[in-house]
């Protein structure tokens, strides 16, 4: 099914906007604050002492640089994990939006979680290749792997499925594709860039309020990828599908 591009910002809007979105953009507000702050701690502690005072890093978890580390890196799995979530809670019907169920962070995660990271290694490294050569392979493979996440998160696929049911999905919609991801990278860039303003009062209230705003476009982009990811598959309710299920037999992690 072709890609329509204003019944994904709007459905996709109103899809962030419910009790399941607003839980999400709580949670990942808290992965990045506890990310950012993990991460600046380390700096600060490496840091010589008149930089350590100077307070420029911003917000800094009162913790040495070792604890620090292990919360960024189970910051970032758990980051990985929310955003498998997000996939499968915002392509639910909308009457299910008002409820979050934990099964959604638990279902096969182990395998999912895996086969994310696998999957992004691969689409890392095409992308940037693709953007050293000529740029424009670059935004061609970025556009061809962007349901890499909902192909891992909602049909529990393996890495390298993954991969070919994005190409698969995104192939003939690559143009929509692409100016929906303008619109949405522009306007969460212009929304989270409103934090840099405060950094000039407070670099710690300005990091605090971009990673805020960050986190609600952050998942209000999840919301309309996730109908743009609906209508192609056309699992979209009125589109001639039915409800998206895992492709794959289940089987033990």
């Amino acid at each position: 099914m072709s890609l329509q591009i204003g019944d994904a910002l709007g459905d996709g809007i109103r899809r962030s906007l419910t009790y399941s979105g607003g839980v999400l953009m709580a949670l990942t507000f808290v992965y990045q604050l506890l990310f950012l702050g993990s991460i600046n701690a380390i700096f600060v502690d490496i840091l010589p002492p008149e930089a350590q005072q100077s307070g420029q890093l911003g917000f800094a978890l009162p913790v040495p640089a070792a604890v620090a580390g292990v919360i960024a890196l189970l910051g970032l799995v758990f980051g990985i994990v929310l955003y498998i979530a997000a996939t499968r809670a915002l392509t639910r019907e909308q009457s299910e939006l008002d409820s979050l169920s934990g099964e959604l962070f638990t279902r096969r995660m182990g395998r999912a979680l895996v086969s994310a990271v696998g999957a992004n290694i691969v689409v890392t490294i095409a992308v940037t290749i693709g953007f050293i050569l000529l740029f424009v392979p670059g935004i061609f493979l970025a556009i061809s792997f962007i349901f890499v996440i909902f192909a891992v998160g909602v049909e529990d696929e393996r890495a390298i499925d993954a991969l070919s049911r994005s190409w698969e999905l995104a192939s003939g919609n690559r143009w929509g594709l692409f100016a929906l991801g303008l619109i949405v990278g522009v306007v969460t860039g212009v929304g989270s860039s409103i934090g840099s303003v405060a950094s000039f009062v407070s670099p710690v209230a300005g990091q605090i309020l971009s990673l805020a705003l960050t986190s609600v476009f952050s998942i209000v982009g999840y919301g309309i990828l996730a109908d743009a990811y609906l209508q192609v598959s056309g699992e979209k309710p009125g589109s001639g599908g039915g409800t998206v299920e895992p492709t794959s037999e289940p089987e033990a992690l």
